[in-house]
């Protein structure tokens, strides 16, 4: 073989042996599949691009390694207990148990345990009560919160009313759902507003629901909605940024309320994943509301079972007991 050729091999070979090394760590570097498709149930999602083998949007299984780069912070949203995790150099796989799961937040719920069942939203007795549904919570980002709330036997209209640090209005309603009237002032951050939902029969008042609703300092709001913001310009799966992504960022702040209008959203969407409504049934029971918490359990359970998820159908189906128990078991 001439000189000329074996020089030209070796030339195909060191590009070969090139590319295919270009190839390992572009596909090393890429960002992980989807939750649906991953093998393990993610722990944590990276949010920036200061690991050497994890992109922005790689999903976190349990026993992976971090590699930061030199001098450089990895961003970690941890799934188990809604924190994010600052990691830089050091061994930062030890520093992922910073994403192991805080206590539960439900205790069991069962007639030998009653005083573990969170007093649920639900109509009054006889439905004589316009119980407040949403806001969902007494924590809002929201400064323009949508007011719903059960309906009262042969109530003939509502009367809502909504007062606090510069804001005091009241309008009368037919239906039992108010989008928060555009010509009036917003909530402000940082205060505390009464929310007063009062049923009339004819030109009489029969009864009345009131709830306490706080607004999150605007420094915090700030925060969260730069952190809303990154997990949107990652460009994930929509259902998966919701169950998974922002709801960790919104229960880090108790913000139930805009987690679970964020799954509805998706639910409304036509969503035929089971984990986004099983999630959603889950903040419904946080919220104190059983009934609705039930209905999405069922959804849940059924699509799961369409697609032979028997893990998403088992955590379906606790939900349902658990949901049964607190409507079944609440203390009077």
């Amino acid at each position: 073989m001439s000189k000329k050729l074996i020089g030209r091999s070796l030339s195909i070979a060191l590009l070969l042996a090139f590319l295919d090394g270009s190839i390992a760590v572009a596909q090393a570097s890429s960002p992980r599949p989807n939750a649906s498709q991953l093998k393990c149930t993610p722990i944590g999602r990276v949010l920036n691009n200061s690991d050497r083998g994890l992109k922005a949007g790689s999903l976190i299984c349990p026993g992976d390694r971090l590699q930061p780069k030199s001098g450089r912070t990895v961003e970690v949203l941890c799934y188990l207990n809604q924190q994010i995790l600052q990691l830089k150099g050091g061994n930062a796989t030890d520093q992922l148990n910073g994403c192991m799961p805080r206590a539960t937040r439900f205790k069991p719920c069962t007639p030998e345990n009653r005083s573990a069942c969170p007093k649920f939203k639900g109509p009054g007795e006889g439905n004589n009560t316009p119980a407040i549904i949403s806001p969902y919570s007494s924590t809002l980002l929201n400064r323009r919160p949508t007011i719903s709330w059960y309906a009262v036997t042969h109530a003939t209209s509502y009367t809502v009313q909504v007062s606090g640090q510069g804001v005091d209005w009241q309008v009368v309603v037919k239906d039992r759902v108010l989008t928060y009237p555009k010509h009036q002032p917003a909530l402000q951050f940082g205060n505390a507003y009464k929310i007063t939902v009062i049923a009339n029969r004819n030109n009489s008042a029969v009864s009345a629901s009131t709830s306490v609703v706080n607004l999150v300092a605007e420094n915090n709001a700030k925060k969260i909605a730069a952190r809303i913001k990154q997990i949107h310009n990652l460009n994930l799966p929509k259902d998966e940024a919701a169950f998974l992504d922002l709801d960790a960022i919104y229960m880090s702040q108790n913000l139930l309320s805009e987690t679970i209008n964020t799954l509805n959203g998706r639910a409304k969407a036509g969503s035929r994943n089971p984990t986004l409504y099983r999630v959603l049934g889950d903040r419904y029971l946080e919220a104190g509301l059983p009934q609705e918490a039930r209905r999405e359990y069922a959804t849940a359970a059924q699509l799961a079972a369409a697609v032979n998820n028997s893990t998403e159908l088992a955590k379906a189906r606790i939900g349902l007991r658990r949901a049964n128990a607190i409507a079944s078991f609440q203390p009077g």
